[in-house]
Formats: C-alpha cells, sequence, structure tokens
C-alpha cells in the first residue's frame, strides 16, 4: 500500500488574497508563485482559469509560452486545471450554454495539452451546485468529449456536492477519461461519508483537493476541522492512490507561513504511510 509524495499547492494560496476571496487568480504575482512553490518543495501548481477569460495567461498563446517556460525554470508542474469560470458560469441545458460551454472546454483541453497539464476540472459547487438539479444532461455533454480526450491523451474530472451513491452513479455513466476530483474538506462539511465515497468510485479520483472545513461550515486550520484527513490518505493509500493532491486549505494574514506548514503537516502524513 502506497500514495504519492507529489503535493501540489492551489494557484493563489501563495500570494496576497485578492478582494478578501479564499480562491482567485493571481493576476500580479502568478509568476514568482512558481519560484515560491519550489523553495518550500511544492510538486506543481493547480491553474485557476476564471474570468475575464481572456486575460488569464492560459488563455493567450504569449501567456502559455510564459507557463511553460516558468514550468521548465523551476521544475514545478501544472498539471490540473480548476476551471472556477464553470462556477461562476454553471454549464445548464441551455442551447446556448451548451454550445458556448463546449467550445471552451475544447479550447481548454489544446491549452492544457500546450503547456503540459493532463486534466480540467469542472467544478459543480456553489453556485453550480447539483443538488435538487436536473443534471441527467450532462452525461452526453461529458461524453461528447471522448474523441478528443483520447487524441490529446488527456483527462476531464467533475467535482460535485452529491452524495455517494448519485455521484457513482453518474460518473459510472462516463466515459473512462472523466474521473473525480475529491475535496475532502467539502466532503466533510457536507456530513458524507468519505470510506464509502473512497470504496465507491476511489479508482475514479485522479485528483484531490485538501482542506479541513467543519460540519457545515467554511474552511479553518489542518487537523481543526471534521475532515479527518490523515484517515483519507490513508484509504487513498489503501487503493495505491498514485494520482494528484492539491492543498487547497486554510488562507490567513501570511500566506506562505501557512502553505509552508500545510505542507510539511500533508508530508508527514504521507510519509508515515509510505513507510519513509
Amino acid at each position: 500500500m502506497s500514495i504519492t509524495s507529489r503535493i501540489g499547492i492551489m494557484q493563489g494560496r501563495l500570494s496576497p488574497k485578492i478582494g478578501g476571496k479564499i480562491q482567485a487568480f493571481p493576476m500580479k504575482n502568478w509568476k514568482s508563485e512558481f519560484s515560491k512553490a519550489k523553495e518550500i518543495g511544492f510538486y506543481s501548481i493547480e491553474w485557476i482559469f476564471e474570468n475575464p477569460i481572456e486575460e488569464n495567461p492560459l488563455y493567450t498563446t504569449n501567456g502559455r509560452q510564459e507557463i511553460v517556460n516558468l514550468i521548465q525554470e523551476s521544475g514545478v508542474q501544472v498539471e490540473f486545471v480548476c476551471a472556477d469560470y464553470f462556477m461562476q458560469n454553471p454549464i445548464v441545458n441551455e442551447k446556448q450554454n451548451l454550445k458556448f460551454s463546449e467550445i471552451l472546454i475544447l479550447k481548454l483541453l489544446n491549452f492544457c495539452k500546450e503547456i503540459g497539464a493532463k486534466c480540467i476540472e469542472i467544478p459543480f459547487v456553489d453556485q453550480s451546485s447539483l443538488l435538487n438539479r436536473d443534471y441527467s444532461f450532462l452525461i452526453n455533454f461529458f461524453n461528447s468529449f471522448e474523441n478528443e480526450l483520447k487524441s490529446l491523451d488527456l483527462l476531464l474530472n467533475l467535482e460535485t456536492d452529491l452524495n455517494t451513491n448519485p455521484f457513482k452513479n453518474l460518473i459510472s455513466e462516463l466515459n473512462l477519461k472523466i474521473g473525480a476530483n475529491y475535496d475532502i474538506g467539502n466532503s466533510a462539511s457536507l456530513g458524507y461519508n468519505f470510506f464509502e465515497e473512497i470504496e465507491a468510485y476511489g479508482k475514479r479520483i485522479n485528483n484531490v483537493h485538501i482542506k479541513d472545513r467543519v460540519l457545515g461550515g467554511s474552511t479553518i486550520e489542518f487537523g481543526k476541522g471534521n475532515a479527518k484527513i490523515s484517515n483519507v490518505l490513508q484509504c487513498l493509500s489503501d487503493i495505491n492512490y498514485e494520482n494528484g493532491i492539491t492543498l487547497q486549505g486554510y488562507r490567513g494574514d501570511k500566506d506562505i507561513e501557512i502553505a509552508i506548514k500545510q505542507f510539511h503537516f500533508t508530508k508527514q502524513i504521507i510519509s508515515d504511510l509510505n513507510g519513509a
């Protein structure tokens, strides 16, 4: 039994907050985050793609070249692109919306290939929640990307707020290039059972977001909420999880110090699990 030791961090966690938000693309500081991530020991940065999309470096030819250059210089990878745009602008079952969403996802797949990323993540939480909503149309919508995912050798992850069985049923209808982004803290906040979730669809998890949250509440310091991070990582180790791990933790006034603390907290658990 083992678990990956490659630890990433969500973009923006190594920069000051923007407008008080816990997560936002760090327009002024995204370049410097690569050297900061390298110094701490992070393997990767998970890229944030949100409005305004035209100003995001991932969306422009020159910007993508800058990203590639920084990856090569620092050795810090960009494996996952978190498309928060779709949380701000949910994918809905309307012809115009679906068409635009399809075009944008196809663009993002090609952008990911260009910078060496391997997966796009589509969030269905908060404003884009699937709870109390008809989401059956998403099966045909996401399966329509099968040829592009195969030809580009890329993955597409869904992060949802569905409980174990509904999400298991949804993902079982999707082709194998489409998997899950599993958020430890969000699951704990919703009162879901992590053991049941990992048992049900653990082999379809391509990335794990590590955060701690209280039941029904907000993100707090690692180890002080209901997330049982070490237990979840133990369960993932039991299935020999070797895919992504991204820290998406609590924010405070001293971002770098918090990130370092979170990194070592997670690294120690993983080292113990791997017997290192």
